[in-house]
């Protein structure tokens, strides 16, 4: 009877170590950041293998601007419920979206771009896609859109820019390290934001830009962005990009032909 507790003590233990040892693999994690360029940086590399994420973004806000480029007086332009979405497949050179414009003739559409071909129908042009032999046609080409977070990362890691780490939060069921960044219009005008908008019906050398990078703490990966621009006179913006499902399979077929 006195080797049963014996036996029964060592299997515990042998099932408690064998316990802490999955614990510490499978409970493993990426080390923690608490410098805002290093958190930056991480997620910019974890998109450079990313084979596909989602993308929803919301628009609020208004602005007051010249549409017709002619110098008449500027005309307020509600944009508040703006909504987008779309799925981008990088690996495959996929990607499609859609969009709502509530307060522009409750404009809404849908984009699908397959490699060359674009597919594009609106509420405006009746319910058939129409078929375009172009590779800009969507805003973020599908075969490089790890250039376009480059791009994003290079202002965020500009001279002159002077990211902060925020307070951790909770962003879609996880934990989300937060990188602020306040920029005055003179530090905009040294980094180019006017010429980069100078299609734009706005003047904006009088902006100012906050934003929040959201950064999964868990995977590195880019979780968010929201941006508030304020523009003076002219109103102002709030931008909240969300990506999600970094990597997952996606369905992104031509519609049908006819």
């Amino acid at each position: 009877m006195s080797r049963s507790p014996r036996r029964l003590s060592a299997a515990l233990g042998l099932l408690t170590g064998v316990a802490i040892a999955l614990t510490a693999c499978g409970g493993s994690s990426l080390p923690a950041l608490t410098d805002p360029n290093e958190i930056i940086t991480a997620a910019l590399k974890s998109t450079e293998s990313a084979k596909s994420v989602h993308i929803d973004l919301t628009l609020d806000g208004s602005i007051n601007a010249d549409l017709s480029g002619t110098g008449a007086p500027a005309v307020s332009l509600p944009l508040t419920g703006t909504t987008a979405s779309a799925d981008v497949d990088m690996a495959a050179g996929k990607a499609r979206a859609t969009f709502a414009v509530p307060a522009f003739l409750n404009l809404n559409g849908e984009l699908i771009q397959i490699g060359e071909t674009s597919y594009v129908k609106t509420s405006l042009t009746g319910p058939l896609y129409e078929a375009q032999q172009a590779a800009d046609s969507l805003p973020v080409d599908p075969t490089d859109a790890a250039g376009i977070f480059d791009d994003v990362g290079d202002f965020f890691l500009a001279d002159g820019v002077d990211p902060a780490k925020g307070d951790d939060v909770d962003c879609g069921g996880k934990q989300c390290y937060t990188v602020m960044i306040e920029l005055t219009p003179d530090e905009l005008a040294a980094l180019g934001a006017g010429q980069a908008a100078g299609d734009l019906p706005i003047d904006v050398g009088a902006a100012s830009l906050a934003l929040t990078i959201r950064v999964e703490k868990d995977t590195y990966h880019l979780a968010g962005i929201k941006a508030v621009a304020s523009l003076g006179d002219q109103g102002s913006l709030t931008f909240d990009l969300t990506l999600s499902k970094w990597d997952q399979p996606m369905d992104i077929s031509p519609p049908p032909t006819d």
